[in-house]
């Protein structure tokens, strides 16, 4: 009876977690949706393709500092499972800090890091120009972009996704509007999509730490900026623990970054229709992490609560049913793409050639949430785990095989084979991880 009373709260708990994590990851695409509207009504495309091209840039350079949330989570869930305030105070203003830090030396580089972004483009002079604009307004919000993950990750790890989903909808929305605003009443372009973004990733960053602090004064014993948490908070051994974790991870996000961007890259060799028809495709397959990543980012949480209450039966639970909804998420979107594929396709395009060759390649988005649903699921256990060494040598090593399939299927299979490559990488990042699962067990012991 006590087993099953837990595992109905493991469960409560979880879709706690997960279904507002779905919705505040599914808000991201309706700020790039649009800024394509506003930029698309413009009276010439350069500035919908500079908007897209800036927004690129910052997607890459945002990525690869993730850590910044997923690092975060980990550690505050493990604190918060232990009932230790003070290192949960102590994480989120160290945090702070880093992430500060690391913002403004992107505002410091920014004329170096805009010259090698540059140096990959081929676009008309007046492109150029205007991405170059855009990025030079839009720098300054990175302190406060990057302290937003922080504070994102802080709450998620002690179970406050609600809280998570409001900053995203409050920074979205708020973006959306003052994008309108800056365009059609000040007639700026590309400038006022830039600047609507910045100042909605600053006053965000202020509703964040309302949640924090609020959150703080309600749970914990100790203030957020009270002596006890202050004293030492700049000792170098803590930073050199939270750094040595985000690195690992960091080395994880490029690495994983960088296979996406090849696969991109990769498709140009096959023309511009297969090019067009593998983008459609890929959307699709991005809806899916946004349906699963909200399990994996439940997992990340409960995994990390009962290490830090060293409860090894309690995660076993955790994982096992965290992971049962994810598989049947999963196999819900497998279903969905097999009945209802084509016509997610004829919404997204009308030009026949794309059709006809999105309907060729299909295949691989129906059987690929089934195939993603365990790296995923193991990515949000081994975030948890705090397992970050075991994370990026699993991504270095499906890295590889990935280049290997490139070399040998590329050739004999054309786009299959990229597809085919693509979905090895998948697998063998979760069987990485899985040889990897007792050593998470044996911390919560």
């Amino acid at each position: 009876m006590l087993e099953d009373n837990h595992n109905s709260k493991i469960s409560r708990e979880m879709w706690q977690i997960a279904v507002p994590a779905v919705l505040a990851n599914l808000s991201t695409p309706l700020l790039g949706l649009s800024d394509s509207f506003i930029m698309g009504h413009m009276p010439h495309e350069r500035y919908l393709a500079a908007v897209a091209l800036g927004s690129i840039f910052f997607s890459i350079l945002y990525n690869g500092v993730n850590f910044l949330r997923m690092g975060t989570t980990g550690l505050s869930a493990q604190a918060y499972g232990r009932s230790d305030d003070l290192s949960l105070n102590q994480l989120f203003i160290r945090g702070c800090i880093s992430a500060a830090i690391i913002g403004l030396l992107f505002i410091g580089l920014q004329n170096l890091l805009a010259h090698f972004f540059f140096m990959f483009m081929a676009a008309e002079e007046s492109v150029t120009s205007l991405t170059a604009l855009y990025f030079s307004i839009r720098i300054w919000g990175a302190p406060f972009a990057l302290m937003n993950y922080v504070a994102s990750g802080w709450l998620l790890g002690i179970g406050r996704a609600r809280e998570v989903l409001y900053i995203h909808l409050y920074m979205n929305i708020s973006n959306i509007l003052l994008n309108f605003l800056f365009v059609y009443s000040f007639d700026m372009t590309a400038d006022g999509v830039a600047l609507g973004t910045v100042l909605s990733e600053t006053s965000a960053f202020a509703v964040a730490l309302y949640y924090v602090l609020r959150e703080n004064k309600h749970n914990s014993k100790l203030p957020l900026l009270g002596a006890d948490t202050l004293t030492r908070i700049m000792e170098l051994s803590a930073f050199k623990k939270l750094f040595s974790l985000n690195r690992d991870i960091f080395i994880r996000t490029m690495c994983l970054t960088l296979t996406l961007a090849s696969f991109t890259l990769l498709g140009t060799r096959f023309g511009t229709e297969i090019l067009a028809a593998n983008a459609v495709l890929m959307n699709l397959q991005h809806m899916t992490s946004y349906g699963l990543d909200g399990f994996a980012q439940a997992a990340e949480v409960l995994v990390g609560k009962e290490i830090g209450r060293k409860s090894k039966v309690k995660l076993r639970a955790a994982v096992i049913i965290s992971s049962k909804y994810a598989i049947l998420t999963a196999l819900v979107f497998t279903l969905f793409y097999y009945f209802f594929g084509e016509i997610l396709i004829n919404a997204l395009t009308n030009i026949e050639v794309i059709l006809t060759i999105s309907s060729d390649y299909l295949i691989w988005v129906i059987i690929l949430p089934i195939l993603s649903i365990w790296s995923f699921q193991l990515d949000g256990i081994f975030i948890g785990a705090t397992a970050g060494s075991d994370m990026r040598n699993g991504m270095i090593i499906s890295m590889i095989t990935y280049v290997v399939c490139i070399y040998t299927l590329l050739p004999l299979y054309q786009n299959h084979g990229l597809w085919a490559a693509y979905a090895i990488f998948i697998v063998m990042r979760a069987l990485t991880l899985a040889v990897k699962y007792p050593s998470i067990e044996k911390r919560a012991i």
